[in-house]
């Protein structure tokens, strides 16, 4: 019985601090957007996502390890936080999936902003349309096939959150100290 709550609380856990990493992604996205900030702020809209992406994992892992008695394995750590990755990422592609169906030029007016900015860099026209085109290409099967995307998007974020667990998790865990008997 304790075994199956373990479990239990453990995908409860994930879920949940996956949607709310998938929410805070999905709001700081929604935020530039309204702002109209996403193609001249990109740095600033990474940071931020990268800070509420290390805040959840600390906190979920933390108040995950106090469920399991103040103690967690690096290798528990390391699965806790590549789930909730997965499950941020299914949610963000939901998201986004929503998003381009409610405004579907949106990715096709951040290319032309962005053929803009790259204009004004001084990278060769060439380059800038090779590029724009190649994203234009993508953006079209995106839309035409959204189930695979946001399959690919889940794995694709799991797959970047499991090279960010490997660091988190060895700062995370806590190995129950080991107790020695004395005859």
């Amino acid at each position: 019985m304790n075994e199956v709550k373990k479990y239990s609380d453990f995908y409860k856990m994930t879920s949940t601090f996956g949607l709310i990493m998938g929410l805070a992604m999905a709001a700081i996205h929604f935020i530039f957007y309204l702002l109209e900030y996403s193609v001249q702020l990109p740095f600033v809209m990474m940071i931020l996502t990268f800070a509420a992406v290390i805040a959840v994992i600390i906190y979920s892992t933390k108040k995950y390890r106090y469920s399991l008695g103040g103690y967690i394995s690096y290798w528990t750590a390391f699965k806790f936080g590549v789930i909730i990755f997965l499950f941020a990422g299914i949610f963000y592609a939901i998201y986004s999936y929503v998003f381009n169906n409610i405004d579907p030029e949106y990715a096709f007016r951040q290319l032309e902003r962005s053929k803009e900015f790259l204009s004004t860099s001084g990278i060769d026209e060439k380059t800038i349309n090779e590029v724009i085109t190649a994203s234009q290409t993508q953006l079209a099967y995106e839309q035409k096939h959204p189930f695979e995307t946001i399959f690919t998007s889940g794995w694709w974020n799991m797959f970047l959150g499991a090279i960010f667990c490997l660091i988190s998790s060895a700062f995370l865990k806590k190995n129950k100290p080991e107790t020695i008997y004395e005859s």
